[in-house]
């Protein structure tokens, strides 16, 4: 049984700096158990990561890509994440955060892919997510961690499971291709003051997650990725930057855009 001291020690000790803007893809089965008394193990988990980066940002991915898929409503405080327990958690801790008016927890609004973000800066972090209207476009909360150095921590997942690599992938098929996505979708939104509009929303189809793997070696050679423990889940922390690169310089070597499906 791991302790929420154990745990940070884990997480510190890969390579994390308390300033680090910081994505987590997490398994708590991988994890195993956690000790509680009052809590979660998932919340033990996010307070963790948190204090090990006390002067950066937590971002938690809450998305909701299949939600939508049944019914066009994405209500911020309500749409619950379709990808697991962290992040349903995590959303639960928005709301209590922003009833309770503290800033330094909250929900992006962006109807796919959402995040939660903890930090004395999250509200100014997540405000890109309003104006965007595909998956993961470079100038959302993806595209941070391209602008503001940061890394993912993959616990108990492999590669598949790195939407930031989705990221990168948009950002060449359509930012710098300049292809634009070819169907068209509205979703009523619902934020947290109750406030109701349509967002347009707009669909792009690039490479599959299961690609992802094949940029094992590349990432490794450049050293972007470096390996260690948290609990019993085997743990990648990754280099967002360097991640960029070395997609980037296989894509383009590939001498293809992904087309359109």
């Amino acid at each position: 049984m791991y302790t929420q001291k154990d745990l940070e020690k884990d997480i510190c000790q890969i390579g994390i700096n308390h300033t680090d803007v910081l994505t987590v893809h997490t398994s708590l089965k991988a994890i195993g158990e956690i000790s509680s008394t009052h809590k979660s193990g998932a919340e033990v988990l996010i307070d963790a990561m948190k204090n090990c980066v006390p002067n950066g940002i937590l971002m938690i991915p809450a998305h909701t890509y299949a939600n939508i898929r049944e019914t066009p409503i994405f209500d911020i405080r309500n749409t619950m994440p379709c990808i697991g327990t962290l992040p349903r958690i995590a959303v639960e801790l928005a709301n209590q955060a922003y009833d309770n008016n503290d800033r330094t927890c909250v929900r992006s609004m962006q109807v796919s892919h959402s995040v939660v973000a903890f930090g004395k800066n999250a509200y100014e972090f997540t405000e890109c997510d309003r104006a965007t209207k595909t998956r993961t476009p470079m100038s959302g909360c993806y595209g941070n961690l391209y602008r503001q150095n940061g890394k993912i921590l993959l616990l108990g997942v492999g590669l598949h499971s790195n939407t930031y690599i989705h990221m990168i992938d948009e950002y060449l098929d359509y930012d710098c291709s300049g292809v634009t996505p070819s169907e068209q979708q509205w979703i009523h939104v619902i934020d947290y003051d109750g406030a109701e509009r349509e967002q347009e929303r707009l669909l792009t189809i690039g490479p599959a997650a299961h690609t992802f793997e094949r940029y094992t070696n590349a990432l490794n050679q450049s050293v972007a990725m470096t390996y260690g423990k948290v609990g019993n889940a085997d743990a990648i922390l990754i280099d967002a930057r360097k991640c960029f690169d070395v997609v980037t310089s296989i894509r383009k070597s590939e001498q293809k855009i992904f087309p359109i499906e």
